[in-house]
């Protein structure tokens, strides 16, 4: 029998959604404009999407699960719209504070970040909600002067947050950090954020691989529960700098990128999405040999820390 092409569409799209069911759940952060959030939030293997400090997206469609989150002091104004929200509708899931670990986010101390989650974030763990250690990019030591000042005041996270950002070449950074945070806190681990940094200089093909390989490795980890790309904005405009536009699953003014119908449909690195050309991005990848830009401050600490862990293991 010969399918019509919305069949196999339609057929494709639930093979791929019955095969994730026990797979890491895919989502978005999302960072640009509303009105093209159905085109990807549709897709069969988006189930979730956070908005930073900001509240639900209307036009995202109604099977993903928004998160919110507490940002941290500086966005109090937007935190008391998130509780003013939350309860009027309960949450599932409720995440802390974004990168208390760098200058520029919400750079908290352990002591003023465990003060603020047991006042504010960890009420609601009485009403069912399930709750997020703040988002790190690099500090495992941080997380855990925070998790152990929190149990001290009866406190706990139910999973452990992570950031990731690096070189397109360093899928093994990637997975060993990733390791390592769940060995040393013993939580489920939502990778909120992924993405390759701009001072790496990739290729498309050089990104679009690392997304493959390493979304499709945590789909492998089954106390990886979440994971979310950092590409949920056009590739002309991305949020900043640090992180190369080519993580865009959007094309200007909205087209889906090639990367996108992968990372909405597909499970495995080595099949091509609907529409996709890897194979000849791929072949246009270039090779940069300066590690120095390869590895910035929040790679060598992590590298510094997972080495420390894992001698105080031997």
């Amino acid at each position: 029998m010969v399918l019509s092409i919305p069949a196999f569409l339609g057929a494709f799209a639930l093979s791929c959604a019955v095969s994730s069911v026990d797979a890491c759940a895919r989502g978005l952060c999302w960072a640009t404009d509303n009105t093209f959030a159905p085109a990807l939030g549709s897709k069969p293997r988006i189930t979730w999407y956070h908005h930073w400090q900001d509240g639900p997206v209307p036009q995202m469609p109604s099977k993903n699960e928004f998160v919110p989150m507490f940002w941290g002091p500086s966005k109090w104004d937007q935190w008391n719209s998130r509780v003013a929200e939350m309860k009027k509708k309960t949450p599932k899931h409720l995440m802390a504070f974004n990168e208390p670990d760098v200058s520029s986010q919400s750079h908290l101390s352990t002591a003023e970040a465990a003060s603020l989650y047991m006042k504010q974030i960890y009420p609601w763990a009485s009403k069912g909600v399930k709750l997020g250690s703040p988002a790190i990019v690099w500090d495992l030591n941080w997380m855990n002067d925070f998790i152990n000042a929190i149990n001290k005041q009866g406190g706990h996270v139910d999973f452990i947050c992570l950031h990731w950002y690096g070189s397109w070449k360093d899928l093994a950074g990637f997975k060993k950090y990733v390791q390592t945070a769940h060995s040393r806190f013993g939580k489920p681990i939502w990778v909120t954020e992924v993405g390759i940094t701009s001072a790496s200089y990739p290729s498309q093909g050089q990104v679009k691989s690392f997304m493959m390989n390493a979304f499709s490795w945590l789909d492998t980890q089954s106390y990886v529960e979440r994971g979310a790309w950092f590409g949920a904005f056009e590739t002309s405009q991305p949020p900043d700098d640090f992180a190369t536009g080519l993580n865009g699953l959007f094309k200007p003014k909205g087209a889906l990128s090639d990367m996108a119908f992968w990372y909405g449909y597909s499970s495995y690195p080595d099949k091509r999405s609907l529409r996709s050309r890897h194979h000849l991005l791929a072949r246009n990848a270039t090779e940069v040999t300066d590690d120095e830009d390869h590895c910035d401050q929040y790679c060598r600490g992590r590298n510094s820390q997972i080495e420390a862990y894992e001698k105080s293991l031997s």
